[in-house]
C-alpha cells in the first residue's frame, strides 16, 4: 500500500514540554507566520500529567514568557525540617503540564497548526525529510524531535542510574503548610540502599503536591513509595485526602546523547540531553535552547549550552550516587548547610564561578569527590586503553627495520593472525547488512554473485595498468580508513576524513620507503626514489595531522598520530597491521554493532558466513604454495584491493544512512 504524502515547513515529531516551549518561543519571534506545521504525538494531551519548576527573578525574560500561566511560586526553601532560608531576588516557579499544553494549543489554533495523534516511526532523508506514520508519510524541511528515547537498563559497569518518583497531590484535613516555603529535598525516610528524599510543594496552608524521589539503579515501586508517603504524610501532617497521584521516571545518564548531525533536523527536550543528568531539572535547560534556536538563521543551536566542568560535575555526582548511594543524602544535606540556597540554585543554573566552585566542593566530603575523581579518570579513559596497547606493541623489539624484506617477527605474525581472525575479518564479513547490495540482510546466492561482480573490474584494472590500480587502490582506502574515523569522532566534514586517510597512508609509507618499494616492484609499479627532503616532508604531513586533532580536540585522534609517529620503528606490515586490526576494525564492527543493537556473540554468529568465506577464498587464491615471496606479495595486494573495493562501498552507504 502506497502511503499519501503531506508537505509541510516544520514538523514536532513528539509533543511535549519541549515542543510547546519552542512553539512559544517561535510565536514570541513571529516565525509561525505562513509556516505550515505539523504536531505528531501519540498523546492528545489532555492530563494534568506532569509538574514543571524553574527558578528565576522578576526580571528574567523566561519569568515574563510564563507568568500568565505559573501556578504557584515560593521565596523560601527548605532542607529536612530546618528553618526555611529566603532564595530573593529568585523565586521558586511551578507550572502544571496541563496549563503549558494549553498554551500551545491556543497559539497551534491561532495559527492553524496541525495536530495529528500517531507515532512517527520513521525519519529517512532524502532531498527532503519524510516521516513516517502508520498511514501517513509527512514530507517536511525541519524536524524537530522530541521523541521519548528508550529508557535503558543500567549497566553494571556504568555510572548510569535513574531518577524515579511517586507523587501525590493532597488535600490535609487541617492547615499545616507554609504555602511560601517548598521543600526541595526532605531525607528523613529510609533511604533503601539508594538516595531517597521527600520533595513538598505547597500550593495552599493545606494543600500540596508531597513526592518521594529515588536516585538509584533500582526503580522505586509503587506499592513501596505509597507507604512511605502515607507514613511521611500522617507523621508530619495528619490525615489527608489524595486529590491526584503522579509519577515518573528520568535517566541520570554521565553521557550526552548523540545529536543529529542534519542542519534541519534538531533533537530537542530529553533528546537533546536537556535534562541535567544530577537532578532532573530540565524546563529552563529546554527554555533556553528554544531561545538559541529561534535566534539562529537554521533554527539550529549555535553554541554548545552545557559547560564543560559543570557536566564533570554532574558525573562525579552520578558515580558517588552510583558506587556509594548511602553518601547521597549526607553530600545534600551538607551542600546547603554550608552554601546559601540561593547560591546552590545558581550553581545549578550553571552560572557560578570556578573559584566559588573550589571553595563549595572543598567544604564538602572532599575524599569522596577525590575518590570519585580517579574513578572518573579511569572510566574516561578506558576507551583509549587500545591506543596505549597499540603503542606499547609497536615499542617492543622486533625485527629491523633496516631490512630489505618484509618478514616480520612470530611474536608480531601471531598479534595479527590472532588480530584478523577475531575482528579484521569478521568487520567485513556484515556487509549483508548495511542494505548496499542487496534489502534482505541475508547472505543470498543473489548477495554473494553481485559482491563479486563488484570485485572483477578491480581485478581487470590491475590486468591493465597496475599504476592506475594501485593508486585507485589507495583513493578509495584513504577515504574508507578517513569516513569511519570521523564518523567515530562525530566530525562532518567528508574532505577531513579523506584527508586524514591520505595522511595516514601517505606518512607509513614515506616512513618505510624501502618495503613500500618491494611491494612496488612486486606489483611492477615504478619505484619510490629517495630525496634528502622526505624526512622533513613527513614531519609536516604529522604535523597537518596533529592540527586536525587540536583544532578538533580528539585525544583519540592524537593517541593513533602517536601511534603512527612510532611507526617508523617497526617494520611497515606490522604498523599497517596493528592500525587496520585494532582501530579500523574495531571501530567499523562497533559502528555497526550499535545499529544492529545486538551482542557481540550474535554479531560473530550473523558474520559467521561471510567470515568462512572470506577465509576459503583466501586459501584459494594463494593455493599455489610454490609461488615466491614477490609473487605472494602481488597476489596478496590485488587480492586485498579486489575484496577491499565491495566492502568500501557497503559501509559509504551504511554510514551515508546512518547520519
Amino acid at each position: 500500500m502506497t502511503l499519501k504524502i503531506e508537505s509541510y515547513d516544520i514538523v514536532f515529531a513528539g509533543w511535549g514540554a519541549s515542543a510547546c516551549i519552542l512553539l512559544i518561543q517561535m510565536e514570541k519571534k513571529d516565525l509561525l507566520k505562513g509556516k505550515r506545521v505539523l504536531l505528531i504525538d501519540p498523546d492528545e494531551k489532555k492530563e494534568n500529567d506532569k509538574t514543571f519548576c524553574f527558578w528565576a527573578t522578576d526580571h528574567d525574560d523566561i519569568y515574563h514568557d510564563y507568568s500568565k500561566i505559573v501556578s504557584a511560586n515560593w521565596s523560601n526553601i527548605q532542607i529536612n525540617n530546618s528553618t526555611p532560608e529566603s532564595i530573593r531576588p529568585l523565586q521558586y516557579f511551578h507550572i502544571n503540564s496541563l496549563d503549558l499544553y494549553n498554551y500551545a494549543k491556543q497559539i497551534s489554533s491561532k495559527h492553524n497548526i496541525r495536530l495529528v495523534k500517531d507515532y512517527v516511526l520513521h525519519v529517512e532523508e532524502k532531498e527532503t525529510f519524510y516521516l513516517e506514520t502508520k498511514n501517513t508519510t509527512y514530507k517536511s524541511k525541519y524536524i524537530f524531535d522530541s521523541r521519548t528515547p528508550k529508557i535503558k537498563m543500567p549497566n553494571p559497569g556504568r555510572y548510569y542510574i535513574y531518577q524515579s518518583f511517586y507523587g501525590l497531590k493532597i488535600e490535609l484535613i487541617e492547615q499545616f503548610f507554609d504555602d511560601d516555603v517548598c521543600t526541595l529535598m526532605d531525607f528523613r525516610i529510609s533511604q533503601n540502599g539508594a538516595t531517597q528524599f521527600v520533595y513538598i510543594l505547597p500550593y495552599s496552608k493545606n494543600k500540596a503536591l508531597v513526592e518521594i524521589t529515588r536516585f538509584g539503579k533500582k526503580i522505586i515501586e509503587i506499592n513501596e513509595a505509597k507507604k512511605l508517603l502515607n507514613k511521611y504524610i500522617t507523621d508530619n501532617f495528619g490525615p489527608f485526602n489524595i486529590m491526584e497521584k503522579e509519577r515518573g521516571l528520568i535517566p541520570m545518564d554521565p553521557i550526552l546523547p548523540k545529536q543529529s548531525k542534519r542542519e534541519t533536523w534538531t533533537f530537542i527536550g530529553t533528546r537533546a540531553g536537556n535534562v541535567k543528568p544530577s537532578t532532573g531539572y530540565a524546563f529552563k535547560n529546554m527554555y533556553n535552547q528554544s531561545v538559541e534556536i529561534c535566534n539562529s538563521d537554521s533554527f539550529k543551536p549555535k553554541t554548545q549550552l552545557r559547560k564543560r566542568r559543570f557536566h564533570f560535575y554532574d558525573q562525579l555526582l552520578l558515580i558517588i550516587l552510583t558506587l556509594w548511594p548511602d553518601k547521597g543524602k549526607f553530600i545534600f544535606e551538607r551542600l546547603f548547610k554550608v552554601k546559601s540556597a540561593g547560591f546552590v540554585l545558581n550553581f545549578l543554573d550553571e552560572k557560578s564561578k570556578p573559584i566559588q566552585e573550589f571553595k563549595m566542593f572543598f567544604k564538602l566530603q572532599i575524599g569522596v569527590f577525590l575518590k570519585a575523581t580517579l574513578y572518573w579518570i579511569s572510566w574516561r579513559l578506558k576507551k583509549y586503553l587500545i591506543y596505549f596497547l597499540m603503542i606499547f606493541s609497536i615499542l617492543i623489539p622486533s625485527k629491523s627495520v633496516e631490512s630489505d624484506d618484509l618478514r616480520i617477527s612470530i611474536f608480531q605474525t601471531a598479534i595479527l593472525v590472532i588480530g584478523l581472525l577475531v575482528i579484521g575479518i569478521p568487520h567485513g564479513a556484515l556487509d549483508h547488512f548495511t542494505n548496499a547490495i542487496d534489502k534482505g540482510k541475508k547472505i543470498t546466492f543473489k548477495f554473494v554473485s553481485r559482491y563479486m561482480i563488484l570485485m572483477v573490474p578491480v581485478f581487470f584494472l590491475w590486468i591493465w595498468s597496475p599504476s592506475f590500480a594501485l593508486i585507485s587502490f589507495l583513493i578509495y582506502s584513504a577515504w574508507h580508513f578517513g569516513q569511519t574515523d570521523v564518523e567515530q569522532w562525530g566530525i562532518k566534514s567528508k574532505i577531513v576524513g579523506f584527508l586524514w586517510g591520505l595522511i595516514l597512508l601517505t606518512y607509513l609509507f614515506v616512513t618505510h620507503l624501502k618495503e613500500l618499494n618491494l611491494i612496488l616492484s612486486a606489483l611492477d609499479v615504478p619505484l619510490v626514489s629517495f630525496f634528502p627532503e622526505i624526512e622533513f616532508l613527513s614531519f609536516l604531513i604529522l604535523a597537518g595531522a596533529l592540527s586536525f586533532a587540536v583544532f578538533y580536540r580528539k585525544l583519540d585522534w592524537t593517541l593513533i598520530i602517536v601511534f603512527l609517529f612510532l611507526s617508523q620503528f617497526t617494520n611497515l606490515i606490522f604498523a599497517f597491521g596493528l592500525y587496520f586490526i585494532f582501530h579500523h576494525s574495531r571501530l567499523g564492527w562497533l559502528h555497526l554493532k550499535s545499529k544492529l543493537q545486538v551482542s557481540h556473540i550474535k554479531m560473530y554468529l550473523k558474520a559467521l558466513p561471510f567470515n568462512i568465506g572470506a577465509v576459503v577464498l583466501f586459501f584459494v587464491f594463494f593455493s599455489n604454495v610454490d609461488l615466491s615471496l614477490k609473487e605472494n606479495i602481488a597476489y596478496f595486494f590485488i587480492f586485498l584491493s579486489c575484496v577491499s573495493f565491495p566492502h568500501v562501498l557497503c559501509m559509504d552507504v551504511f554510514y551515508r544512512k546512518s547520519a
